[in-house]
Parts: C-alpha cells; sequence; structure tokens
C-alpha cells in the first residue's frame, strides 16, 4: 500500500504561514552558531519496498522517504546560517530495504554528519557485523519493526545485539514501545542487563502531556549516567523542564524527527482515545470522521518542528540569563557532540 503525496505534502509544508516565517527569524538570533540535530529519518523511495496497512495508517507514512539533498534543503529553511549537523537513520518501518537503506547513508552522508544503522532483529548477524563499521556512530531499531508490534525491548532490540552496542560503546537510540512511565519496569530491566550501555531515550519517554508520574520516574532513572534523552518532536514546556531539572542539562539532547517535523498537528485529549493528533489538514492518514469533529482544535496550526521548539524555548528561558546560553550551547551541541562522538 503506497501513497502519492509527498510532494503535495511538502508543497503544502514548504507554503509558510506567518508564524513560521517569523519563527524562523526568532530562532536564527536564539539558538547558537552550531547545532546538532541527533534523530533524522533519511533514505531513497527506490528503498521503499512496500507499506503495510498498520504503517500506511500511522503519521510515519507521510514522508516514506526524504534525500540528503532534501534534508539539507529543510535545514538551510529552518536554521539559516546556521552550521548544523545531523545523525541520520532510515526510516523505521518493515518494507524499507534497509540493507540497502544503511548502504546508502554510510557511503553518502557527508563526513562531519553520522549515521545511525538501522538494525535488524530478524538479521542479527548483519546487524552485529555492522557495528563495527567507522561510519557507524549509534544503532536504531524500532518496537513497530516487528509483528505483531513489540510491547517489551527486547523483542525487537535483540540481547545478542545490545551486547555488542554495549562491548564497542555504540549507543542505542530507543524508542520505547509504551510511553516511559508504562515501560519503566522493562527498561530497568536492560538497565540491570546491560549496565554499561549507552542509551538515548527518543521523544523524551514519548509522553506528550505531562502527567503526575512522570517526575518520579524520571528521578528513578537519573542514577543511571548511560541514560540521556533527545527532545524529538515533544511539544511539552513542562516535559522539557522538567527533564532538564532531573536530568540536568548534561543529558537532554535537541532532535528534530525530520522530516516528520513538518506535519503540522496538534496534540488533543480524544474523549475514548485519550492524547491524539488532530490535523489542519487531511492527511491520508487521518481518520476523515475525527478530522471533521475536531479539526477546528488545529487551526492555524504550525509545524511540529515550531511546537517542539517554543518547548526548548520555554524551558531554557526559566533559567537565569547566564545559565540560558550554557544550557542551549549543550542542548542543541555540545551534549550529542560528547555522546555521538561527532
Amino acid at each position: 500500500m503506497f501513497h502519492n503525496n509527498k510532494k503535495v505534502y511538502l508543497d503544502y509544508s514548504l507554503c509558510l504561514k506567518a508564524e513560521e516565517i517569523d519563527l524562523i527569524k526568532s530562532f536564527t538570533e536564539w539558538l547558537p552558531d552550531k547545532i546538532i540535530d541527533c534523530h533524522v529519518h533519511c533514505n531513497l523511495p527506490e528503498h521503499v519496498i512496500s507499506m503495510e496497512e498498520k504503517i500506511y495508517k500511522h503519521m510515519g507514512s507521510t514522508f516514506s522517504s526524504f534525500s540528503l539533498e532534501e534534508s539539507q534543503f529543510l535545514k538551510n529553511i529552518f536554521f539559516p546560517g546556521k552550521t548544523v549537523r545531523s545523525l541520520r537513520f532510515a526510516q523505521v518501518f518493515r518494507g524499507i530495504n534497509h540493507y540497502k537503506a544503511n548502504q546508502y547513508l554510510l557511503e553518502s552522508s557527508k563526513q562531519e554528519d553520522r549515521v545511525a544503522l538501522f538494525g535488524l532483529p530478524e538479521d542479527e548477524e548483519y546487524t552485529i557485523s555492522m557495528l563495527s563499521n567507522p561510519r557507524v556512530s549509534a544503532l536504531k531499531m524500532y518496537y513497530s519493526y516487528v509483528e505483531p508490534t513489540a510491547t517489551k525491548i527486547y523483542e525487537f532490540f535483540k540481547p545478542k545485539i545490545l551486547e555488542e552496542a554495549q562491548t564497542l560503546g555504540i549507543p542505542i537510540i530507543l524508542h520505547l514501545p509504551k510511553i516511559i512511565t508504562e515501560s519503566k519496569g522493562d527498561l530497568k530491566q536492560v538497565l540491570k542487563d546491560f549496565p554499561n550501555l549507552k542509551i538515548s531515550i527518543a521523544h523524551l519517554g514519548s509522553l506528550k502531556v505531562l502527567i503526575p508520574q512522570l517526575k518520579s520516574v524520571f528521578k528513578e532513572f537519573t542514577t543511571y549516567e548511560n541514560i540521556f534523552l533527545d527532545t524529538a518532536l515533544n511539544p511539552s514546556p513542562e516535559i522539557v523542564k522538567l527533564a532538564l531539572d532531573i536530568f540536568g542539562e548534561d543529558r537532554i539532547m535537541f532532535g528534530s524527527d525530520e522530516p516528520l517535523y513538518l506535519i503540522r498537528s496538534q496534540v488533543f485529549i480524544h474523549p475514548k482515545k485519550g492524547q491524539w493528533l488532530i490535523t489542519e489538514y487531511l492527511y491520508h492518514w487521518v481518520d476523515e470522521e475525527n478530522h471533521r469533529l475536531y479539526s477546528h482544535l488545529a487551526s492555524g496550526v504550525i509545524h511540529s518542528h515550531w511546537l517542539s521548539m517554543n518547548a526548548i524555548r520555554s524551558a531554557i528561558n526559566t533559567f537565569t540569563a547566564p545559565e540560558r546560553e550554557r544550557i542551549k550551547e549543550k542542548v542543541f551541541y555540545k551534549n550529542a557532540k560528547t555522546f555521538f562522538k561527532f
């Protein structure tokens, strides 16, 4: 199952709203000159072989491919005048030829950028052998890649692979199979089994709305010095602030989730489904009935990128002026530079 809407979606996304133009200018002044984006998806259209229905109905299918050239084009628009380096990995769904997508990134990425290998749970030998490639700076595996969708980390991050990553000092990028408050025990087991494994928890633990128990769960994981978090597509200033307060400024890293950050969406609480996304534009994965009932909540919504950037800026601006510059430098550059060995 495929859709032919990539050009349409890009045209819609790159027709910038006045607020988005103002935000580009505002963040150009606010951001440090050097940035590392540690959460970027990138692969070619020919790497996309098939797409299952569960992926087709997921927002991740909006841009099933995005080339290195397109990635740089976006960086030039959103971060004009900045030096932006990226940690890139292929789209994460089954149906991508990840052998070729990995090779594309390893062979074609700029020398100053880095590649996260997309690991294959069904091919442990390949994944383990590729971890020793000198251009591999991280390992990405994904809970929805397996069938049925994983609910436990070891169902997609196989222990033999994690053992090799730990031995080589290769960090993993972990999108938890459930929100961090529900994956707490599962994550603790991984940390017990692999105490020296470097882990970057994607999306600040995948909660987009602050819940009371998040503070205590964050505190439980601060004792594990090998855990870092990335900010990819998290729109909550409260969660970013909580992460900075509890984990500290040295363990939070900027990630954009490019190109998914081009999606214009709004988080809302659905009466039956709970935390949910609503959009102004009727993407192919949006339920038409939900769109009819709730799209007014997304009227005038801006790129998801700006929601997460505003969340980071709002959180950092709660600190004193001298602290802000130091924290910005760490979150947007220094932490990822050290963690992923740029």
